[in-house]
């Protein structure tokens, strides 16, 4: 401690700090005197007056002094050729929220009188003590503050790897059957129950999707990620994957641009986490792109491959722009063909390009366009080595996208409209009211019913459809 280094105005000293409870005073730092010295113990019961005055200052900013210290055995005597012979016992003011009570004891100089001079040197000393002090429980309050949010988010991190991968057990096994009677009742034309089997069946299916993402994350956090980078023809299997959106940005009545150009080398990828990248890319730019063109693209800039997603949709606030990229968050009140979401998909994206050594950024202008861009570095020298398989590349799989595409459909209107629908299913019940004519039925309220989600409008309305 910075007494230590002068000894001649501090032939010794103590600093005694309260503890929570207000009963003890312990022992903080000393300078200048074995700590097994029986001036210097560890605790000092608060009360107890026979060493050193305490339990007055407490509460008092006065310093006290205590004469007669020969009675007190082998005092150091500092820079002098004499012990002390009266001794400073010094409060330490509560400094903020952090601080503690305490004093400071400190030998005098045996050779100087205690003046005005020397008291406010003590009083000085003791301020910067206590300051001193705050700041270590400061410190100490945030270090335990950031162990105790390090061990909930490790115990977020098990929590979600443990029940998403009960949840994925639990769904294979209800998914497993419900095909089989999907199978099963696509063979019996006059199947009663195939409709709902289908939207069971879906749903299930987009709960998985959604389960295994929270596993993905729950396994990158844990550092358990078993991924494997190949040597690929990036430009090929971009393409191919993003081919498979066609049919649905059709549907949707967009113009489909896909422009990936051969690269001059391999790029280490692993492809099943490609597959997300590029799926959750395109299925964003599908969601919130009402008119248009989403365009896709795969270049070479410096040492890197560059896959670009542009789109004409609504865009991102510019306020928003910071936190795209962040788990779980979703841009309130902005347009898009459903408002179904979790607000991960982005998030994954960013770690699975990290996890390549890439890095993604976003441009946007509201009601302008987005264009998200990532960038991987081509070679392996970024790679973790036990990860890389130097191996011929195996043939693009696109059975990873076909959630995202059933998922998307959904968000399209289908050959039949709700209203059609509700037409039909009105026509069983004879409520000749739907087609703007007084039905005969006791109950004729009309009702409008809105949802973004398809399966959830039509399963409603088809309740409905029997009494209204």
């Amino acid at each position: 401690m910075s007494l230590a280094t002068d000894p001649r105005d501090f032939c010794f000293s103590l600093i005694y700090v309260v503890d929570d409870n207000k009963k003890l005073a312990i022992l903080a730092g000393a300078s200048g005197i074995d700590l097994d010295h029986p001036a210097a113990p560890n605790e000092i019961p608060i009360g107890d007056e026979r060493i050193w005055p305490i339990a007055l200052l407490l509460n008092s900013h006065e310093i006290r002094i205590v004469k007669n210290l020969n009675n007190i055995e082998s005092l150091p005597s500092g820079a002098w050729d004499c012990g002390p012979h009266t001794a400073a016992v010094v409060p330490i003011p509560i400094s903020g929220p952090t601080g503690r009570a305490g004093v400071v004891i400190v030998g005098l100089n045996p050779y100087r009188q205690l003046d005005n001079s020397y008291t406010k040197f003590l009083k000085l000393t003791a301020n910067q003590i206590s300051t001193s002090i705050a700041n270590a429980e400061a410190y100490e309050n945030e270090r335990r503050r950031a162990e105790s949010l390090a061990e909930l988010d490790r115990a977020k991190t098990t929590f979600f790897s443990n029940v998403s991968h009960e949840f994925r057990t639990f769904l294979t096994l209800m998914l497993g059957p419900l095909e089989n009677m999907l199978s099963e009742s696509k063979d019996d034309a006059h199947c009663e129950h195939l409709a709902q089997i289908e939207i069971v069946h879906r749903n299930g299916l987009r709960l998985l999707r959604l389960v295994n993402t929270l596993l993905d994350f729950s396994r990158i956090e844990a550092g358990r990620v078993q991924a494997v980078y190949q040597p690929i023809d990036l430009s090929a299997a971009t393409a191919e994957l993003a081919s498979v959106f066609r049919s649905a940005m059709e549907a949707a009545g967009l113009e489909f641009i896909i422009s990936c150009k051969p690269l001059s080398q391999p790029v280490y990828i692993d492809s099943e986490m490609w597959e997300k990248i590029v799926s959750n890319l395109l299925s964003n730019a599908l969601k919130f792109t009402i008119s248009g063109a989403v365009e896709v693209t795969l270049s070479e800039a410096n040492n890197y491959a560059q896959l670009s997603v542009r789109d004409t949709g609504v865009g991102i606030p510019e306020t928003e722009l910071p936190r795209v990229f962040e788990r779980f968050h979703r841009i309130e009140g902005t347009r898009g063909r459903t408002h179904e979401g979790t607000g991960i998909g982005l998030a994954l994206v960013d770690e699975l390009v990290r996890l390549h050594g890439g890095n993604v950024l976003v441009e946007s202008q509201c009601d302008a366009g987005t264009v998200f861009t990532v960038q991987i570095p081509f070679g392996s020298k970024h790679l973790a080595t036990g990860r890389i398989v130097e191996a011929a590349q195996a043939p693009a799989s696109t059975l990873g996208v076909l959630p995202y595409i059933q998922e998307a459909m959904r968000w399209l209107p289908s050959t039949a409209s709700d209203s059609q629908f509700l037409l039909k299913e009105s026509a069983n019940q004879d409520l000749t009211f739907l087609h703007g004519q007084e039905a005969n039925h006791s109950q004729t309220a009309r009702i409008v019913l809105a949802d973004d989600n398809r399966d959830m409008r039509e399963y409603v309305a088809r309740l409905l459809a029997q009494s209204y």
